[in-house]
């Protein structure tokens, strides 16, 4: 059996980018890249079957398995993932699967990393995922900003050299469909838009009160957020505390204590996570 970890993101601001290339495909994009993420499990098969079980339960899970397909077609597989973080809450729960379970596949066909970041990309892409994840993800930077969307070489990827400790992330809501909510093309054109703005003004001013300020900008102006998610941030802001949306989830990080959040919100109304951002490496294990 072959495992390997792989960190999740939150995206604060992001500008979708579509091309005929999925390698030139992706988003544009600021965030935050987190010490919680995936684990991925992966023991091969000889009849032909790809088994993919999501936190102990059996899921169709089709960009995982489009990776499989993409690194091994026709191949069989038992593929277990482990979440730290709540899937389509934009946690980045989706990339840091595909990519951890694309690390296990090709060390076991005796592939590269990088074909296997390839891979996690297109099938993100292709499959509706996260548009930029992978990307910041693989750059390996606590606070990466993808200047130009896709994978590199294609994409590039940038450092705000900042580091953010003691990060809670807090869900506020039900599940948020990236496909369905940027789905409209009045709304997407209306995101690509003010993320202009907002990138132009963290790239000119990489701070940590400025990853916030431009956070809350870009979520505003976009018409992104819900009802719900402007009522935390303006709680959490009302107590001292910085806070933002999670691209795309109804949910939203802050620097206030997890303790202090449930307090706030009540523990049967949030689920909160206290992490880091992270430079973490993505492992491979054998047994």
């Amino acid at each position: 059996m072959i495992s390997a970890f792989c960190p999740g993101h939150v995206s604060c601001v992001f500008q979708p980018i579509t091309s005929f290339d999925a390698m030139s495909s992706g988003s544009r994009g600021i965030g935050i890249r987190l010490d919680k993420g995936a684990t991925a499990s992966v023991e091969p098969r000889d009849d032909g079957v790809v088994n993919i079980y999501l936190d102990g339960v059996q899921s169709v899970a089709h960009i995982t398995r489009m990776v499989a397909e993409i690194l091994s077609p026709g191949s069989g597989f038992d593929i277990r993932i482990a979440n730290d973080l709540p899937v389509s809450q934009g946690f980045g729960m989706s990339a840091a699967g595909a990519i951890a379970t694309g690390l296990c596949i090709a060390e076991l066909t005796g592939q590269d990393r990088n074909t296997a970041f390839r891979a996690a990309h297109s099938a993100e892409v292709m499959g509706g995922g996260g548009l930029g994840d992978v990307a910041a993800i693989v750059a390996g930077m606590d606070v990466p900003v993808r200047t130009v969307a896709g994978f590199p070489p294609l994409g590039r990827v940038e450092n705000a050299d900042l580091r953010i400790e003691g990060l809670t992330l807090a869900v506020i809501g039900e599940k948020m469909t990236t496909d369905l909510v940027l789905g409209d093309p009045a709304v997407l054109a209306r995101v690509r838009e003010v993320a202009t703005d907002s990138m132009d003004s963290f790239i000119a001013d990489p701070s940590y009160e400025n990853l916030f300020r431009v956070s809350n900008e870009f979520s505003s102006r976009s018409g992104l957020e819900s009802p719900a998610v402007r009522r935390a941030i303006s709680r959490l802001e009302e107590k001292g505390f910085h806070a933002g949306m999670c691209m795309l989830g109804n949910s939203v990080f802050t620097d206030a204590p997890v303790e202090r959040v449930r307090a706030l919100f009540g523990r049967g109304h949030v689920r909160a996570y206290g992490c880091s951002s992270s430079r973490k490496e993505i492992v491979i294990r054998r047994g």
